[in-house]
């Protein structure tokens, strides 16, 4: 039984860790088809735009914060990557970075794109000045986070895709994203999906759940049995 148990924590914690992170997932079905609220960044050349002005392309959101000490660094580098090889034209997308953690502000997120090299012309690095647009935002796509210290904040590891008028079409969890991933999410945001698909981002998220409650059941059901 003691394998068991430990076999469910391991399972539980790798597929959490991956997917989501320390955060809680959010709710897709809350989400998706909805189009998140115009707020204004301004950007690491100090230019203030809002989310509309990127209209016309996809848009790929990646909320991160610039002293996150490990998973942020992960999925920025492997979205470079992953962009990277599939060689698209930078004309028909847009990746918009932006920080989560109302604490920071331009200086931090400048040295965040210019320590890992976030240069593309298509690609954005902002952040939000106002606090409350910046939560109404991050409430549009349900990205929840909470401090664990001053530097480290447990959240959900993902990218948001809207499609070319701002409304979210699809979410990829995960901490290095994939070629595939990156496809798929642009793909889905122009339209273009199979049936599963367009079932799959609930399904996900759900059965992640499911796994993490399972795993925990598991542990907690067999130290009652004690």
């Amino acid at each position: 039984m003691r394998a068991i148990r430990l076999a469910g924590y391991l399972l539980s914690f790798t597929l959490g860790c991956s997917a989501f992170g320390q955060g809680v997932p959010p709710n897709l079905s809350k989400t998706l088809g909805t189009t998140p609220p115009d707020v204004k960044f301004v950007d690491t050349q100090g230019r203030a735009f809002k989310l509309s002005d990127l209209k016309g392309k996809p848009i790929i959101l990646s909320p991160i914060y610039a002293g996150c000490p490990s998973a942020c660094i992960v999925i920025s580098r492997s979205v470079k990557k992953a962009l990277s090889e599939l060689n698209l034209n930078t004309e028909t997308y847009t990746v918009l970075t932006f920080t989560f953690d109302p604490k920071e502000d331009l200086a931090d997120m400048r040295g965040f794109q210019q320590k890992h090299q976030l240069n593309a012309s298509n690609w954005r690095v902002a952040y939000v000045p106002d606090d409350d647009a910046l939560f109404q935002l991050l409430d549009a796509i349900d990205f929840r986070f909470t401090y664990v210290s001053e530097i480290v904040k447990d959240h959900p590891n993902l990218l948001v895709f809207l499609d070319s008028e701002g409304v979210i079409r699809h979410y990829e969890f995960g901490l290095e994203f994939t070629p595939a991933q990156l496809e798929r999410g642009l793909r889905i945001a122009r339209g273009q999906y199979t049936l599963w698909e367009r079932i799959s981002d609930w399904i996900f998220p759900i059965s992640a759940v499911g796994v993490l409650a399972t795993g925990a059941w598991l542990i907690l059901g067999g130290r009652r049995k004690r």
